[in-house]
């Protein structure tokens, strides 16, 4: 194969009639929200937009009511890390037709992150912009956020989206119970446990409030010779087709405290193309239990040395620095992933080859040692792509449609301790399995506005 390298080519082009501008964009509900409220945005229609674009911005401010005991067991309420944990639940809409919807939306986008994302850019554009830390300041937190990284459908194959030919693009968002907030205690420092449990009643009463929502993004107009070959393509090849990502979660919870646990978290997914699978485990208490102290990370580098309850996922080990007895395994309709039973080791050695950053420039993770793996930062991952360097551009992975497909994340001699004694609720004797499964789905654009979605 002949190639010629741009460094030696001479020829040169231009983009004519190139113009672009930025909007802001209010919800179509109501400007202020608590937990468990839903928001609606809809973009501009007939405009391009740049997904890369796409931000949500609004002001959180938290509240801690409770005045139980004296003035040592006052608690104030602190935002999670990283903005996008104040969403449960994102979906995307167009013409009616339902396009992505990600249950456990802030489960997800921390199971991607540990992976995908690096310190440097955790310690600067996640601290500034996405509130990657929790804050330690003896004051209720009141903050203006940012969310600009989606997980789902706007990091599909086209940065550009045309929705003079999609129509009506609506994002709706409902936010995340109060049990995401980071309680502390005065004289306590993030990641202590209760003192008194009269700081554990005023943990229990936190809560937050949002106000001044909108959303922004860029547009751009080009050429008019861009919308005739885009309906060129529409009237020749049957259509234009948008591949984008789209996960599924599943859980098994009610797990007992023993010395030598061993689960199995079945599931069943009829997709053209599933990626990759990523396993872990959480406490029972890390949903819908308010007022659960945040972890300090053992070993842990960066801003990211403490994280929210609902963030903390762990191996159940045993073990800090040593691969252990403890085994996990996958099944793919009885297909074992790998061809013999890992550690947790395994696990982490797959993390940055299952994001395909195995190379000379790989930026790193968010994992920053063994135990802080182990105990706050756990993701043991299966791989069934075949990585081409396009990421979702090609379908290029495990097709499941056609087939009844049963998939079982396998796990033996783990450790699941007993209950904490109260005030501290770090562990509550019981614990969940989930598994956070990555797929691409296909969104063909036909003529008139006709969409299908395949998954």
């Amino acid at each position: 194969m002949e190639y010629l390298p741009e460094s030696v080519m001479y020829a040169t082009g231009e983009m004519k009639e190139v113009s672009r501008n930025k909007f802001k964009i209010f919800s179509v509900s109501a400007d202020t929200a608590s937990a468990g409220k839903i928001v609606n945005f809809v973009l501009p229609e007939n405009a391009l937009i740049d997904t890369k674009s796409i931000k949500l911005f609004m002001d959180v401010e938290c509240t801690s009511p409770g005045t139980a005991g004296g003035a040592g067991d006052i608690v104030f309420a602190k935002l999670p890390n990283y903005s996008s944990t104040m969403l449960s639940r994102v979906e995307i809409f167009c013409n009616g037709i339902q396009l992505s919807s990600s249950t456990e939306y802030n489960t997800m986008a921390q199971v991607l992150r540990l992976g995908e994302s690096n310190i440097s850019k955790d310690n600067s554009v996640d601290r500034c912009l996405q509130h990657s830390y929790i804050t330690g300041g003896a004051a209720n937190d009141d903050e203006t956020l940012c969310i600009q990284e989606w997980i789902s459908f706007f990091n599909g194959s086209t940065r550009w989206i045309n929705t003079g030919l999609l129509g009506a693009v609506s994002i709706r968002c409902t936010y995340a119970p109060n049990s995401v907030l980071v309680p502390l205690q005065t004289g306590q420092a993030v990641g202590d446990v209760f003192t008194t449990a009269d700081a554990l009643a005023n943990a229990q009463l936190m809560s937050y409030s949002v106000s001044n929502q909108y959303l922004t993004c860029d547009t751009c107009t080009l050429d008019p010779l861009y919308n005739a070959l885009l309906r060129e393509r529409l009237d020749t090849a049957g259509g234009l087709s948008y591949n984008y990502p789209e996960m599924y979660i599943f859980q098994n919870d009610g797990i007992p405290a023993s010395l030598n646990s061993s689960n199995s978290l079945r599931f069943a997914l009829s997709s053209g193309c599933i990626t990759k699978a990523f396993g872990f485990f959480r406490d029972s208490n890390a949903s819908g239990v308010v007022g659960v102290p945040a972890h300090t990370l053992p070993g842990a580098s960066g801003v990211a040395a403490e994280t929210a309850n609902c963030l903390r996922f762990r191996s159940y080990s045993g073990e800090t620095v040593k691969s252990g007895a403890a085994t996990y395994h996958w099944l793919v309709n009885n297909v074992q992933h790998a061809q013999f039973r890992e550690s947790w080791f395994d696990g982490l050695s797959d993390v940055a080859y299952v994001q395909d950053k195995v190379s000379v420039d790989n930026s790193g993770s968010l994992i920053t040692s063994t135990a802080s793996y182990n105990d706050g930062k756990y993701i043991f991952p299966l791989m069934l792509e075949f990585p081409t360097g396009r990421r979702t551009g090609i379908q290029s992975a495990y097709n499941s449609r056609g087939i009844n497909t049963q998939c079982v994340f396998q796990t033996a001699g783990c450790v699941v301790p007993v209950a904490s004694v109260s005030p501290d609720l770090n562990n509550s004797g019981s614990a969940s399995a989930y598994v956070v499964v990555c797929t691409v789905a296909k969104l063909v654009i036909q003529k008139g506005r006709d969409l299908v979605v395949q998954y």
